[in-house]
């Protein structure tokens, strides 16, 4: 299936997983881009070493594109010290 979606994210079907904190880590994310789909790391406010682990397995159980959902609005905004 072509849709301008599917194009613009090198996916098969336009269909995007939701980004759903601490369930969505690395495993979901690769089946769910393996299956044609654009998986979703769930990145919540996770140190920024626990994202990037995550990313790594990602690449290891998957070459199609995926993403990170990052929160940007966290009662913990420490993590990102540069936006505060």
């Amino acid at each position: 299936m072509k849709t301008r979606i599917t194009e613009l994210l090198g996916i098969e079907y336009p269909i995007i997983q939701g980004g759903m904190a601490w369930v969505a880590e690395h495993n979901l994310a690769a089946a769910v881009s393996e299956a044609g789909g654009f998986g979703l790391i769930g990145g919540a406010n996770a140190p920024g070493e626990v994202v990037r682990d995550e990313i790594r397995k990602a690449k290891e159980l998957t070459e199609k594109p995926f993403g990170v959902n990052v929160m940007l609005m966290s009662l913990t905004q420490t993590m990102w010290p540069e936006l505060s």
